[in-house]
């Protein structure tokens, strides 16, 4: 009895260790091949060409990344995608600087990567209509990839050296940016040259596009769109506009050294002109009305109105700035003639010279 006891407990106690489960497929280890860049971008300033992309995080077989040594720099002449990274540069991964991740933290942070390449003059100067594409691939620590990145293309052609002097004035009419500099070439066929007068606040963060023209080696461009009492830079920028085999690009070239200039306000607005005068009275209070033509100036703030008899001396009929460019005088007396002028005003005070005079009689009876 007791060993038949023994027995049983021994087969409970193999089949209970046999339902403990048996050991998974062994894992291969990981080829630590970084899945390929998909946002690789591309600019082009001058013969600098920069591009920006992030490091992959996760390998074809969605491990982790654990290390990418270096990345491989491709550019390719024309616009046929590359089978294969024809290298012109190489970037090593930096180290990674900081806090060590908390635990249960894998995930790692992206990492934005930049790299410039100069461009050869010689390929603008070869084939100014053509086109390189760029790529890039993620090396392993044994050099070898999962592949190219995402491709871009990026004009050769030559752009122009900027203006050496340039300088900036105000007047009345606005802010007049000359320039003096080399004269520049004919543009190649497909080629189109441009200079682009740009103007920032000084301390501004970026420039904005004023004024577009073809280059000459001396001219003068006149900014009507700033405000008064404010400071500016102003520079121009070279441009290139490429049209070759369905494509379209603009290459900005070099920039000209900046130019300060304060825009600050002493100038009055143009003088009033058209001003009219006519009496009326029928059926109610005897008046003067007075008409002219509006002022454009966008700081106009207003105007004044003056009046004085045929022997007396000017007086100002507004306390306030007259809105509008008409004003009725209602202060008139009969059998007395009256001459009129007006003037414009803009925000900072500034006062026009007075119109031209119009008169008007008044009559003895009405």
């Amino acid at each position: 009895m007791r060993l038949r006891l023994w027995l049983v407990g021994s087969v409970l106690a193999v089949a209970g260790l046999a339902g403990c489960g048996t050991p998974g497929a062994p894992q291969l280890p990981s080829l630590q091949l970084a899945r390929p860049v998909e946002d690789l971008t591309a600019t082009r300033v001058g013969d600098r060409v920069e591009l920006d992309w992030t490091l992959p995080r996760k390998n074809t077989d969605r491990t982790l990344v654990k290390r990418i040594p270096e990345t491989r720099i491709c550019r390719h002449e024309g616009v046929m995608l590359m089978s294969a990274c024809a290298v012109v540069g190489e970037v090593p991964t930096p180290k990674p600087q900081g806090q060590p991740k908390p635990k249960g933290q894998q995930q790692p942070e992206a990492v934005r990567m930049h790299y410039v390449d100069i461009l050869p003059a010689q390929l603008g100067l070869q084939n100014p209509q053509g086109f390189v594409t760029y790529a890039v691939e993620e090396m392993n620590a044994k050099g070898r990839s999962a592949g190219l990145s995402n491709q871009v293309f990026i004009p050769v052609a030559p752009t122009l050296p900027a203006p050496e002097q340039l300088s900036a004035q105000v007047s009345g009419e606005g802010v007049t940016v000359t320039w003096v500099g080399p004269a520049p070439p004919a543009a190649p066929q497909g080629l189109t040259y441009r200079y682009q007068v740009e103007r920032r606040p000084v301390g501004g963060a970026a420039y904005i596009v004023v004024g577009d023209m073809a280059p000459t080696a001396r001219g003068f461009y006149l900014d009507k769109t700033f405000a008064w009492e404010t400071k500016y830079e102003y520079r121009i920028t070279t441009l290139t506009q490429v049209q070759s085999s369905g494509m379209s690009a603009s290459v900005p070239g070099d920039s000209s050294k900046a130019v300060e200039v304060f825009t600050r306000d002493i100038y009055p607005p143009a003088q009033p002109v058209g001003l009219q005068a006519v009496f009326s009275s029928i059926g109610q209070k005897p008046f003067i009305d007075l008409t002219w033509a509006p002022n454009l100036e966008n700081d106009l703030a207003g105007y004044n109105v003056f009046r004085r008899s045929e022997a007396g001396t000017w007086e100002k009929l507004n306390q306030q700035l007259v809105q509008v460019p008409s004003f009725r005088d209602e202060s008139v007396k009969p059998g007395k003639k009256y001459i009129y002028s007006v003037s414009a005003v803009d925000l900072r005070r500034n006062e026009s010279p007075r119109s031209a005079e119009a008169s008007e009689s008044v009559p003895d009876k009405w």
